[in-house]
């Protein structure tokens, strides 16, 4: 899959590999997140750096989980300011 142009699909995709390979409980927190809410390239870095790794201490599955987090709360404030603006 060619993740150099951002689409909905890349997104949609680099979602769902990164919550199977962080076996993500809560994973369904990141379904229907629109490309456009979505800082496609941070995204792609973590989903390069998730797949290089084999496996992962809880420790760094917390990290990558809060990470995954934090982007989209960054875009949900993005998304409220747009609309008060």
């Amino acid at each position: 899959m060619n993740l150099e142009q951002p689409s909905q699909e890349n997104v949609d995709f680099i979602l769902k590999k990164i919550t199977e390979k962080l076996k993500m409980v809560n994973a369904s927190a990141f379904e229907n997140m629109k490309l456009e809410q979505v800082h496609y390239d941070l995204l792609v870095e973590l989903y390069q750096l998730i797949s290089r790794k084999n496996s992962f201490s809880p420790r760094e599955m917390q990290m990558f989980a809060e990470e995954l987090s934090s982007i989209r709360k960054k875009l949900t404030v993005k998304i409220i300011c747009s609309k008060v603006n």
